[in-house]
Order: structure tokens, then sequence, then C-alpha cells
């Protein structure tokens, strides 16, 4: 006799063919959840016209019970550009802060509210709804669903909302933090379960609303897809450099000219040869914002190396044909708790991983424990040029490969056993 399989609303703007590492986390955790016997009803928007970057290599894996529904998705971000292009950086600054609150989404939440009437309407009624956020407007849909259609829902927190590293470290509107404040109230008090990305997010929202803590929660970071790491062949690039590698996208106060710096100092000093270090920088990038202060610097730029936006599959060949990798996360607020999604595919890789990261964050944290770890904070110039060093010496002697992760802890992110602790939460929200 076959076992009936539970069908959930799970509501993600980022998922396939969107290719960034929140669409992996989506759709990851829909691809095991199958496998744990629940099938998912997606609500996503529709990728025509956005400018995020995709990856269409992605739908093969949505699993073939899912069914998908998409809303369409204005794309303000298009007229920052042309407003940019007219130098009006303080306007499209303003619109962002005082308008697209809390985020440019807000602009689709009439039609994502409306898809998800015609799924309650036309689809078998799903048990429950997980909320993926941010954007975060996605959110306010949570209470809406329990209230229309007595439908609990549980909020998976990728980032913080109003205690956010990126909004407390710059100038926001107090007016609009007072808002969404409220909002982030409404939400959680309604929640039937939370999804904490790490232990030091659910510590700061427990902070601030302590009746979550009768709130069934798990704590699921992000994390890598063993299957993700099959069928690739080892690569001996040969190229007498060390090779460094950074995915993804420089931004804001991500802005690496103390890097830059350090590098500049241990090439002026001797310490190291420009003809054997190689940076590469692969995703979405801007050469400007990313040189910064050293943009004509040709000392530098003769270093780095700028690859566009790779399928996950590819980027993760990128990472193995690595020496080093890079994470870049600038100290602040708040910012202990940054975890990039890359850096739990950085750890299966095995490579050795250098941490520009807060020295008591997590990202720090964890890249110790795995045994690959080589971290030093982003302003410390001098921490920056002994990691480096230490890097180089150990590349040049051929002791870099030597290192190895600690495989048994690394394992603990695998994204199948993830599903399964998500599984395990929407069993207790239901109860």
């Amino acid at each position: 006799m076959a076992v009936e399989r539970l069908r959930i609303l799970y509501i993600a703007h980022y998922f396939p063919p969107l290719g960034s590492s929140a669409a992996l986390r989506s759709l990851k955790m829909v691809k095991y959840l199958a496998d744990c016997g629940i099938d998912c009803i997606v609500l996503t928007t529709q990728p025509w016209g956005l400018r995020d970057p995709k990856d269409k290599e992605l739908n093969r894996e949505i699993p073939k019970g899912s069914i998908i529904h998409r809303y369409w998705t204005p794309e303000i971000t298009w007229l920052y550009k042309a407003l940019w292009g007219l130098k009006l950086h303080k306007l499209v600054e303003w619109i962002s802060k005082n308008l697209m609150r809390p985020d440019n989404i807000i602009l689709a939440r009439p039609l994502v509210w409306r898809a998800a009437k015609r799924i309650m309407r036309t689809e078998p009624r799903p048990a429950l709804a997980v909320i993926s956020a941010g954007p975060f407007s996605l959110l306010t849909l949570g209470p809406k669903l329990k209230k229309k259609y007595r439908l609990p829902y549980i909020c998976d927190w990728r980032d913080e909302w109003t205690n956010n590293p990126e909004r407390i470290n710059q100038n926001y509107p107090p007016r609009a933090q007072a808002r969404e404040q409220a909002q982030e109230a409404v939400i959680l008090a309604q929640a039937s379960g939370i999804v904490y990305l790490t232990r030091l997010m659910r510590d700061n929202f427990h902070e601030v609303h302590p009746e979550l803590r009768a709130t069934a929660y798990r704590v699921i970071p992000n994390g890598y897809d063993e299957a993700d790491f099959s069928g690739f062949q080892a690569l001996d690039h040969k190229s007498g450099k060390l090779r460094i590698l950074y995915t993804g996208s420089f931004y804001d106060r991500r802005q690496p000219d103390n890097l830059w710096r350090a590098l500049r100092e241990l090439i002026d000093e001797g310490a190291i040869d420009q003809k054997q270090i190689e940076i590469i920088i692969m995703g979405k990038n801007t050469r400007a914002f990313v040189f910064g202060a050293f943009r004509d610097d040709e000392q530098i730029q003769a270093i780095v190396k700028f690859l566009p936006y790779a399928p996950h599959r590819e980027s993760i060949q990128h990472m193995q044909y690595a020496d080093l990798l890079l994470i870049y996360i600038p100290s602040g607020a708040n910012t202990q708790s940054i975890l990039t999604g890359k850096i739990f595919e950085y750890l299966r890789t095995g490579k050795p991983i250098l941490a520009l990261a807060p020295l008591d964050g997590l990202a720090a944290e964890i890249v110790r424990e795995a045994g690959t770890g080589f971290v030093a904070d982003y302003a410390d110039i001098e921490g920056i040029k002994t990691q480096i060093l230490r890097l180089w010496t150990l590349w040049r002697d051929g002791k870099l490969g030597e290192i190895k992760a600690d495989a048994e802890y690394v394992r603990q992110f695998d994204r199948k056993q993830q599903a399964g602790v998500l599984g395990g939460l929407i069993e207790e929200a239901l109860g």
C-alpha cells in the first residue's frame, strides 16, 4: 500500500532558472524534501526581464512531482540603471530607502498574492507554507494565508530583516525601520515554525522577541550538494602561479581595497613575486568598483582576472581548479552572523580558504573548525599580509596541497541532511 505523501506550498522569489545562492537553497530543499516524502507547490518569480543571473541547467534538478507557479516582478533596477547613467545617484538612494521598502519586490506583492490565491483555488490543498526570505516582502503573505485559508506557515530566514548588517551599518530612515519592525513582529508572532540560518541569527531574534523561544525552530545554514561534485576529473593547471578564486559579487561595503593594499605592500617589499600570483574574480562585477582606489594601479590590475557569472557546475569546476579560495566579509555591527552561501561549497572542495572576515564571526569559526581557514579581519592590513604570506610560502614550498578539510565536520552541511531537518520541523509545526 502506497504511503500518502505530504504536500506543501514553498514560496521563494529565488528559484531556477535564477542562479544565485538563494536560488540554490530553495532548489535543493525542494529536491531533497521530495526524497523525504514531501512534494512542493513552488510559488516563485517569472525570470523574464530580471537582471539576475540565470542558470537553466538547474531546472533539471527540479523533482518531477513539483508544481511551479510564477508571478511577474517589475524590475525597478532598470530604472535605477538609467538614473545612474544620468548621474542621479542620490535619487536612486532616496527611492530605494523611502519607496521600495522593505525591498524592490514590494511592487510585485499584489501579483504574488493573486498567484497564491490561484494556487489555493486550483491546486490540491497544501498542508503548510514555507516562505523563504529575503526578499522580506514575501513574508507578508504568511499572515494573509493563515487568515484567509487557515494555512500555517514557516519562515525560512536566509538573512535577518530589520537587524540586517547591510541595513544597520548604513543610514536607514528611522520611520521605515520602525514600520518594518512592526511588520516583522506580526509575521513572527503568527508563524508555526522558524528556520534560522545561523545560531547567532536565532539568538538575535530571541533577544528582541523572547516569545519566539516557544516557537518550533531549526537552525539550517546553507550547504553543499554532494551530487554537484560528482563527475569531475582532477585538474593540474601547472601555471606556475598561486591561483586565488573569489566567486560572487563585490558590492556596497564589500569593496576589497584593503586586500589590494596588502598585496601591493607585499609585492613592494619583495615578499611575494607579482608574476607568481593570480586572483580570479568570477561573477557579476564592475571593474571600477572592485579596484576602487587601485583602479589606476597597473601592478594590481596585472594580477587580477575577471570572469563572468558561470553556471553552478562550472563555478564548482573553477573552485576545484584553484589553489586557494577567498571569502570577503567587512566587519561592522552584527556582521559576525554573516555566513555567505559559497563557504560551504568552498569547504567541500577541501581547498585552503583565505577568509577576510570578523575574527569572532561564524564564517571564521567554521573555516577554522574545518581545518582549512586562514583568517584576518578585512581592516587589518598587517593581518591580511601575514596570512597571504603564510599561504604563499606553503604554495612556494609545495605544501599547500597538504592542507585537508575535516571531512566529518564538513559533512554536516550536506543539503540532503538539511532537507531532512526541515522535514522534521514541518512535521512538528503540523502537530
